[in-house]
């Protein structure tokens, strides 16, 4: 008997599980009903969780709609037939976190992008992300899009080209675009690729490719929510975390101010359900 909650992104998936003894985490593939068959991720969850909880809440990137959301949920009851479940996306799974009852702005960048308005316990108005082809601007993906772009396209100059060419360790044109185009997921690549190159001393151009993409975030993502120049902003996910200071700056150039940078999603979703939710 217990709760066990789940934090599932692009790439990972954070687990905790709670009950009267305490706490027990676990840590496992990002589980996305966009690149995994139900079968799969029932498989996933097995392998990565050893509990048998009464109820689960699972907060996942792709669970925004009635399909992905039925996908995921069948996926979990297959796993845990006698628990109750209840799917959400990660964009609530993050608002409640660190938000808890209170009210605010909520910016998700990890391996995608996405933004929403929070008020008591629910995602009243979000972005439209759009997906690592078409959106997504200042996450990981978006930033490994740009990169390669940019490398390959022989648009850097020396230094950069220099630093990224070492940190993907030469990569040739056709290995890179066989790994991108011949994965399942696409996505985590263009992620991991961001990763490998931007963790690191930066270049200045590179710093400014960050902060280039942060803004295209704040232009087409965030400003669509209508925010007010003095709401509460909280920002989270790896991207987020590891370049927390470009971050606040873009938004402090576009006149926003009352930015945190926050982490721990699946510790604040366990005092979030610890408290009866």
């Amino acid at each position: 008997m217990g709760i066990l909650v789940a934090d599932s992104g692009g790439t990972k998936t954070d687990w905790v599980f709670l009950n009267e003894n305490g706490m027990m985490h676990f840590s496992g593939s990002g589980l996305h009903p966009a690149y995994m068959s139900g079968d799969d991720i029932t498989e996933e969850i097995r392998r990565t969780v050893s509990v048998q909880p009464s109820q689960i809440y699972f907060y996942g990137a792709g669970c925004h709609g009635p399909e992905p959301v039925s996908k995921i949920k069948g996926a979990i009851q297959q796993a845990f037939p006698d628990a109750f479940v209840t799917v959400r996306d990660d964009l609530t799974g993050v608002a409640r976190a660190h938000l808890q009852k209170s009210g605010g702005l909520i910016v998700a960048l990890g391996t995608g992008s996405i933004c929403g308005r929070y008020e008591d316990g629910e995602i009243l108005r979000r972005s439209a992300a759009l997906g690592y082809a078409i959106g997504d601007e200042g996450s990981a993906a978006d930033l490994g899009r740009i990169l390669l772009k940019a490398y390959f396209r022989q648009t850097l100059n020396k230094n950069t080209a220099d630093t990224v060419a070492e940190r993907l360790q030469r990569v040739t044109y056709s290995d890179c675009m066989d790994k991108i185009y011949g994965s399942s997921r696409p996505n985590k690549e263009l992620a991991s690729i961001a990763g490998m190159v931007l963790d690191g001393p930066l270049t200045d151009q590179l710093s400014e490719l960050i902060s280039s993409r942060f803004l295209a975030f704040i232009d087409s993502q965030f400003e669509s929510l209508q925010p007010g120049n003095e709401e509460r902003i909280v920002c989270s996910g790896s991207v987020a975390i590891a370049h927390g200071g470009a971050l606040k700056q873009a938004f402090s150039h576009r006149g926003y101010e009352r930015v945190s940078i926050k982490k721990d999603v699946i510790g604040g979703l366990a005092r979030y359900h610890s408290a009866g939710e």
